[in-house]
This record gives C-alpha cells, structure tokens and sequence, in this order.
C-alpha cells in the first residue's frame, strides 16, 4: 500500500512511519509548511509545526530511508484555521485552532492531495485506533488519548486513515524511537498552538 505518513517532527509521527515501513509499505513522509513566513511560528514552539520541527521531520524521514517533503499549507491554514480563530476570539469565544487544524490541514486538506498523488490512505502518529468496522476507538494510552480531536473526520476519510500507535502507550513509543535513534525520542510532547 502507498501511505503518504505526516510526519510532524515528534516522536509519535516517526514511529508512524517506521512502523508502516517495517510492515512493508511504500511510505513518503511528508511535513506540512503552516507558514512561509518562520518568524510567525515560535522558535522551541511546544505546537508540532515550527520550522525546527520540520528538521527533526527530515532528520527522522532520512533515518528511516524514505523520501521526504514539506508541503506548503500556509494560505490554507490562514484561511481555516488561523482567521476563524481569530474573528471567534475577538467575538469573546474560546476556539480550538488544534481540532480545526486536525479536521480541515491534516486530514482534509492532505488526504485529498495524497489522493490525488494515487496515495492509497495517511498515516499520522495520533493516539487512535481505527476498528475492523471502520469506527473510531479510543487509543490504549488514556493519557495520551486523542480519538476526541479525530471525531469530526468522515467515515470516508477515517476509511483512509492509519493510526500506527495507538495501540501503544506513550513510554513504549519513546523506547522503540531510541531503538531507531530519533532525535525526537526524548523531545517534549506539542501542547500548544502554533501561532
């Protein structure tokens, strides 16, 4: 099968895409560019898509020994994540930029240009489990849980969609990146916006 893996330069999206290597898949790992301007993105960012996190993206990628890109998103991302954000917080709301991200950048928006590429299904390092049925099911790790920020995706898109860890908890994700010596094995978890 041909997974185009999303690789956001942590720990849990190259595990991913080791993962799907060693199961026999043809993988390309792809970063998303959520901005063309770096400075608009923190340096040490704790968010998964600063312009350091797109090194560890590739560093990880060539350690694997799969092609690598980064695809520029930027207008996208302004347009559907970063200006609604905006307008619902200065009508004195509290958006989640993170879960528009994740339904309209991550899955949407890549699936269908991987689709378009003859991509067969996206791989990404999220804490779910996809059923035999197709369902949506919570992850093994509790704590790391994150079935909650994928419920807005479609059947037809969760159809297409692989979620390489989360049958696992978190600690034995760090131990099999030491094993692949990724840079990203102790690197902190993202929690934070990242604009």
């Amino acid at each position: 099968m041909r997974v185009l893996a999303a690789m956001s330069g942590g720990v849990d999206s190259a595990v991913a895409a080791a993962r799907l290597v060693a199961q026999g898949h043809d993988v390309t790992g792809v970063h998303l560019a959520l901005s063309r301007n770096p400075r608009s993105q923190r340096e040490g960012s704790r968010g998964c898509c600063s312009l350091e996190d797109s090194f560890d993206a590739r560093r990880a990628a060539d350690k694997i020994g799969i092609p690598f890109y980064v695809w520029d998103f930027s207008d996208r991302f302004a347009e559907e994540v970063i200006d609604p954000f905006v307008a619902e917080y200065a009508a004195g709301r509290t958006p989640n930029p993170c879960l528009r991200c994740n339904e309209r950048i991550k899955f949407a928006a890549l699936l269908e240009r991987g689709l378009d590429l003859g991509f067969d299904a996206v791989a990404t390092g999220h804490y779910a489990i996809v059923d035999d049925e197709g369902n949506l099911r919570r992850s093994a790790d509790p704590l790391k849980d994150q079935s909650y920020v994928l419920g807005v995706l479609t059947r037809a898109e969760l159809d297409r969609c692989i979620f390489p860890v989360g049958d696992t908890e978190k600690p034995q994700i760090r131990e099999e990146a030491k094993r692949h010596g990724f840079s990203t094995a102790t690197k902190p978890d993202s929690y934070d916006i990242c604009f």
